[in-house]
């Protein structure tokens, strides 16, 4: 990864230069530049991963500067550090989605861990891209009448995995018999297809199998505690709407039926021993 520092001072850019263990965090080549219009020219040029700027610089601040690089340079990552604490700025910083904003005096634990939030941030992004491009070909041909901007959200930047995110939310929202594939595809801003596609890759189970997995497993344990709870309530409070069809479900799953279970839990209470 490449590192662009722009700072008007010059025992400041080598204080950060000669203070960051540079390549134990990945980092490979670490520029300078003196002021925001040579920080631009050089961006530009060399394309950083991360940009390491000051606020306050002559002839061109480093807000004026990052904007100019986000019109032609999308993919880089912006911390800041400044001597002053202004408003302005750092909402401006706010808009440029930057890491950080540090204020001077810089310790160098603030920045290594600015860096190390910037590098999985981007590690990130790049694994995002990745998984579009072989969704792309993968469905090379079909996605010709679907619209780029229906593909995938360009607000999809997290740390957290999507499918994980959508597995997440299946575990919280099991309950509710009306959770499908056009609620989660709605409330991630996917399309179905390509939602399922990815998540069936990052799972290795399709979203349908979750649903049913996790509300099954809940379930049994829900009876597990309860063995004298009526069968149907069981299914409503798991998210089936049909009691029958829960019944059917389980024992595909299970072996056994929800009521051989709750038997089996009943005759293993401690109780029924003595």
């Amino acid at each position: 990864m490449k590192v662009l520092i722009v700072d008007d001072e010059e025992l400041t850019r080598e204080g950060i230069r000669m203070s960051i263990p540079w390549e134990n965090l990945g980092i490979t080549e670490v520029y300078m530049a003196e002021d925001g219009e040579e920080g631009l020219k050089k961006a530009l040029e060399l394309l950083p991963d991360i940009i390491l700027a000051d606020v306050r610089m002559p002839r061109m601040d480093g807000i004026t500067m990052a904007f100019e690089i986000r019109k032609s340079w999308k993919q880089c990552r912006f911390i800041f550090v400044s001597g002053y604490c202004d408003k302005e700025y750092l909402k401006s910083a706010i808009q440029l989605s930057a890491v950080n904003y540090i204020e001077k005096p810089v310790e160098p634990s603030e920045i290594v861990d600015a860096l190390k939030k910037s590098i999985l941030q981007l590690e990130e992004e790049k694994r995002r891209l990745a998984i579009e491009e072989e969704y792309r070909t993968h469905f090379k041909g079909v996605l010709e009448e679907i619209p780029e901007e229906d593909l995938v959200p360009v607000s999809w930047q997290s740390s957290m995995h999507m499918a994980d995110k959508i597995e997440h939310y299946i575990q919280e929202n099991f309950a509710d018999i009306n959770l499908s594939l056009t609620q989660l595809a709605d409330a991630f801003e996917l399309t179905k297809q390509y939602m399922c596609w990815l998540f069936k890759k990052e799972k290795n189970e399709t979203i349908n199998q979750c649903i049913i997995r996790t509300r099954l497993k809940w379930a049994k344990e829900y009876m597990r505690r309860n063995p004298f709870v009526k069968i149907k309530n069981v299914a409503a409070k798991a998210g089936f709407a049909d009691s029958s069809y829960f019944i059917k479900i389980y024992k595909k799953y299970e072996q056994v039926t929800p009521a051989d279970y709750l038997r089996e839990c009943n005759e293993n209470r401690p109780e029924a021993k003595i």
